[in-house]
């Protein structure tokens, strides 16, 4: 709609010129909520912040943290725009990354910066390294970082393992829930669980049968749900 491959990275994190071409994510959220909610029968939105999930294949730690905080926008934009009365707000993830924080830092710490061993740990190559790293990537090799700016746009954390763009990896990752059947997420899940809690709480589908019983739904909820995803 608006690229014809990929949008932009969030100019605050590259060495792009501002694109005001394209919207930024709390701009696309704020617009489609105001669309949607017109709709007296509800609604599903799907946000996605996918461009946190290409930076860290370049191993460009500080792009995929300025994207998340892009999204942690957009997440608070939703939850303003909605009643969380009648609104499930969910906010996870499809997979992790091959991403890592290392050493010992202290509280307060740039999380940018060098790692610091402690522990009487020290690197045998005698070489800084930086508190964020990723076990594989383009970028990889060990340089010497005593005098080079880590926290720069341009910089990217080095891999253990060289290959041609850094890879997925296979933690469980966070689900975090607001509003209406929230409650229904409070252990760890298998990835198809969400699909059936928001089914379950927009009383659509399967679950529609279940809405025609006020002692499972609560009464009077307009069946309006948004996702937000990485």
């Amino acid at each position: 709609l608006f690229n014809p491959s990929h949008m932009d990275f969030d100019p605050q994190d590259s060495n792009q010129e501002v694109n005001r071409t394209e919207p930024t994510l709390v701009e696309m959220t704020q617009k489609a909520i105001e669309i949607l909610r017109k709709d007296p029968r509800g609604y599903f939105l799907m946000v996605e912040g996918a461009r946190i999930d290409f930076g860290h294949h370049a191993n460009s730690a500080i792009t995929a943290i300025s994207e998340t905080l892009d999204l942690d926008e957009a997440i608070r934009t939703a939850v303003r725009m909605t009643d969380s009365q009648e609104t499930l707000v969910i906010v996870t993830a499809d997979h992790s990354h091959a991403f890592a924080i290392q050493g010992y830092a202290p509280r307060g710490h740039d999380i940018l910066g060098m790692a610091d061993p402690g522990m009487d740990i020290v690197p045998l190559d005698g070489l800084p390294y930086t508190t964020l790293g990723y076990t594989n990537g383009p970028v990889f090799g060990r340089e010497d970082l005593t005098n080079v700016d880590t926290g720069s746009p341009g910089f990217r954390q080095a891999g253990c393992i060289p290959v041609s763009i850094e890879t997925h990896a296979g933690e469980d990752v966070s689900v975090y829930a607001l509003g209406p059947m929230a409650h229904l997420f409070h252990a760890t899940h298998e990835q198809n669980y969400i699909y059936h809690v928001m089914e379950y709480a927009a009383c659509v589908g399967n679950s529609a049968q279940y809405c025609r019983n006020s002692k499972a739904h609560w009464r009077g909820q307009k069946r309006s749900s948004a996702a937000g995803s990485n």
